[in-house]
């Protein structure tokens, strides 16, 4: 008897009417997460992960920042790598290579660069610095016929190299401030 008394009890209060709550926050107190600005190439945009201020985000700025170097050598553009380096004077002279073979009607052969190690980055306030080893292929400057303009360089296998990093506010994520590629 008291279990079916308990079970009234219970199928009743769900068939009672009852009235919403107003008392539930608008809309527009949810919180919501600002969007990242845009950092890179739109259809080639820096990773999330490449944008956190930490040792895992800077080693993988790095990492983007040679998939940039190596799509942009392909597509001889040099204004992605100025964004994420415009302090960077190797990265401005890279960029005006990529410019000036474009311009002279050349391309690039070879030359990809990858990376072989990566030493853990030592952060310092805004700053992050690491090494790390690239192999650089054999690379050539050709006309639109293919024949070679510049002989260029022959295969680099383990070039000894570095990166600091400067983390920007208004970017929300790292700048290259110094490169070293050999």
């Amino acid at each position: 008897m008291i279990g079916v008394l308990i079970g009234t009890a219970l199928l009743g209060g769900c068939s009672e009417k009852h009235e919403a709550n107003d008392t539930l926050p608008s809309p527009s107190a949810a919180e919501t997460t600002e969007a990242l600005p845009a950092l890179g190439p739109a259809d080639f945009p820096v990773p999330d992960e490449a944008r956190t201020k930490d040792a895992d985000g800077a080693e993988a700025l790095l990492r983007y920042w040679i998939d940039l170097s190596n799509r942009q050598q392909k597509e001889l553009a040099g204004q992605p790598l100025r964004e994420l380096g415009p302090d960077c004077q190797e990265c401005l002279r890279i960029a005006r290579s990529f410019d000036e073979v474009a311009t002279a009607g050349h391309r690039y052969r070879g030359g990809e660069i990858t990376l072989n190690d990566v030493t853990t980055p030592v952060l310092t306030g805004d700053k992050a610095t690491m090494s790390f080893g690239a192999r650089q292929e054999a690379v050539q400057i050709v006309d639109g016929a293919g024949n070679v303009v510049d002989p260029g360089l022959e295969l680099m296998p383990n070039l000894g190299s570095g990166v600091t990093l400067v983390w920007s506010k208004e970017e929300h994520g790292w700048l290259v401030e110094g490169l070293n590629i050999g």
